[in-house]
């Protein structure tokens, strides 16, 4: 991309105190989260165009060289990115070659979005809604924290919580009835870039030992694949905690 082309980043600021909300950029068009956590975050993004036009979104963060992300066209399951923008504002920009190419955005992290819910751990299937929250406080032994769709619709879930891996990191996404099959730890096929696993069916669980902690689970839905009326339809997943 032409250096040039720098000057439409953020220009067009639709969305100035963004709390990463879902939220639909047109061509051009910027969103701000200002200040981001200095923790883990989750931030998915999806191209929604009716035509087969491949969009981009443009990421900047401080005073960072913006970072290009691919957003193909047709897909079904939302991209992902997990970073640590370490308080930094975060600026998304729709900066597709085409104007009829929207890209959805969302984005979560403790703090941001709606107020979690309670989910006990007594293992009790917590309904979640799209864009909801849950919260909960682990035990120290071995937990299981389960996620189960009550529709063969796409459901894509993130967490985060317990000890930061290698690379600073303590979120996951995970996405049920994917059409990328079952990926990540325990199969075979490596998960698509920015999740922990993916499901071909409609249940996964994931076990942990972190200690007494604080877990967050929030629900993106199917992204915006289908619409308002259509996952209104359909019965909502559930999540459950229990100890092993």
């Amino acid at each position: 991309m032409p250096p040039s082309e720098f000057n439409i980043l953020g220009q067009s600021l639709v969305e100035t105190n963004w709390n990463g909300s879902p939220l639909t950029l047109a061509f051009r068009d910027s969103a701000t989260m200002s200040p981001t956590s200095n923790g883990s975050m989750i931030l998915a993004y999806q191209n929604t165009s009716q035509f087969n036009n491949d969009g981009r979104l443009s990421l900047t963060s401080g005073g960072s060289q913006p970072q290009f992300l691919r957003a193909p066209a047709l897909l079904m399951q939302p991209m992902v990115v997990i970073n640590n923008w370490q308080g930094s504002n975060l600026t998304l920009t729709n900066i597709s070659a085409v104007a009829a190419t929207p890209i959805w955005i969302a984005a979560y992290g403790p703090g941001y979005g709606a107020t979690p819910a309670t989910l006990p751990i007594t293992g009790e299937p917590v309904a979640v809604a799209v864009y909801g929250t849950l919260k909960a406080i682990t035990v120290p032994q071995w937990m299981q924290l389960g996620f189960q769709a009550n529709s063969s619709g796409l459901c894509l879930f993130a967490f985060i919580g317990g000890p930061q891996d290698k690379s600073g990191n303590n979120a996951y996404a995970i996405a049920l009835n994917s059409p990328c099959g079952d990926t990540g730890p325990g199969t075979v096929t490596p998960a698509p870039e920015g999740y922990y696993a993916t499901a071909g069916g409609n249940s996964y669980s994931f076990n942990f030992n972190w200690g007494t902690a604080i877990v967050y689970v929030a629900y993106f839905g199917s992204g915006s694949v289908a619409s308002k009326s259509d996952k209104m339809m359909i019965s909502p997943p559930t999540v459950t905690l229990e100890p092993m």
